[in-house]
């Protein structure tokens, strides 16, 4: 979820107004959308970051958002990224690449158009030294021990979606071969060593969470090696392992094309779930989260009862009704929802005029996921405004 409401990265007070929206609507637990580790480097305009230094006043609206998430009893959780290739703003120069672990560009197709589009907006990214490597490490566990100081109950590092941690994690856009690349294992370094120093940094309390795109997102069908980057994840005793997916090259998560899912989830909202039950195989113990595609009870309590989560993620209709916990799910409503009634219909947005013109798929997509995207960041802007 993108809010897309900061000021030149600054917290203001309609994000407080919408955290509060949200602290008041019968949630477990409250993640921030994307709050980018460096000001140089953001996915919009508007995207909310951690500042070199922060005014008094800024450290104090941070406060009333963590305060605002809590008031009823939810966790605040910080969700901490890096854009990397997928950044389209910030305050870099204008000559300054984006980064990523190797210089491989985005990828919306081989045609002119589309290779044109990924050319102006986003460039060619540089291939990271390992000193910037350490950098990007530092910037997350500052970002943490930040989000510690202001009051909020943990962070969640955002390896999904296409952006840096996840493009390290992938060979499609990693190709390294010193210690980040080469096997599923050292692409993983980056994330182990940002989850190690935060560890050390935030002490065993404070809570540390990892979001990954599921395996079909990532490799061909069949591969195992995102499983074996989960085993190198686990054994830093994350608190939870959040699965999503989707990235700007494959909206999965972005548009309304959803992934194809197994026989045995056909029936079930969960995009990912195929995956999840296979990470649950080989770590029975870990907590996980399962994001995307739930709109009902039934669906939820069909991936639970699968043993393919313990925790469910709820974006957009989050956007649309914030208070879904308690009004669709039934969770404190002081009244009987039966199954019938416990669910939400999102409002289709429309296509991008310009998507339907165009007679590249790939494109179509991404375009049609940014609208979507934007779609719902309206919604929370009127969270705010109201």
């Amino acid at each position: 979820m993108a809010e897309r409401l900061a000021n030149n990265g600054q917290v203001n007070l309609e994000l407080v107004k919408v955290y509060e929206t949200w602290g008041q609507g019968g949630w477990g637990a409250v993640m921030t959308g994307n709050v980018m580790v460096d000001e140089r480097f953001k996915n919009s305009a508007k995207d909310t970051t951690i500042q070199n230094s922060k005014s008094t006043a800024e450290v104090e609206t941070w406060r009333q958002i963590a305060q605002g998430i809590k008031s009823q009893g939810a966790l605040a959780i910080m969700q901490i990224n890096h854009p990397g290739r997928q950044a389209g703003a910030g305050s870099r120069g204008f000559f300054e690449k984006n980064i990523a672990p190797s210089a491989i560009a985005l990828n919306f197709g081989d045609n002119l158009v589309a290779k044109g589009i990924v050319k102006l907006k986003f460039g060619s990214p540089a291939e990271m030294t390992l000193a910037q490597i350490q950098t990007v490490v530092h910037q997350f566990v500052d970002a943490a021990k930040f989000a510690q100081q202001v009051g909020f109950d943990g962070v969640t590092v955002h390896a999904a979606h296409g952006y840096l941690l996840s493009d390290f994690l992938s060979p499609k856009s990693n190709v390294r071969t010193d210690a980040y690349g080469g096997t599923p294992e050292k692409r993983a370094k980056i994330v182990v060593d940002i989850v190690e120093a935060t560890r050390k940094a935030v002490g065993p309390d404070f809570s540390i969470s990892v979001k990954i795109n599921s395996a079909d997102q990532q490799y061909d069908a069949g591969s195992d090696a995102v499983l074996k980057q989960t085993d190198t994840l686990v054994a830093q005793n994350i608190d939870f392992l959040e699965i999503s997916g989707g990235s700007y090259e494959n909206p999965k998560m972005m548009g309304s094309e959803a992934p194809s899912p197994s026989a045995r989830t056909r029936n079930r909202e969960a995009f990912f779930l195929d995956f999840a039950l296979a990470v649950r195989e080989r770590h029975p113990k870990l907590h996980l989260m399962l994001t995307g595609g739930f709109r009902t009870r039934t669906g939820m309590n069909s991936a639970l009862q699968a043993k393919g989560c313990d925790l469910i993620g709820i974006g957009r209709p989050a956007a649309t009704l914030p208070d879904f916990p308690r009004s669709v799910v039934g969770i404190g409503a002081g009244k009987d929802i039966n199954d019938a009634e416990a669910g939400l219909q999102l409002h289709k947005v429309k296509e991008p005029w310009l998507a339907k013109q165009l007679p590249f798929p790939q494109l179509q997509r991404a375009l049609a996921g940014g609208a979507e995207t934007a779609f719902y960041s309206q919604k929370i802007g009127e969270m705010g405004k109201a």
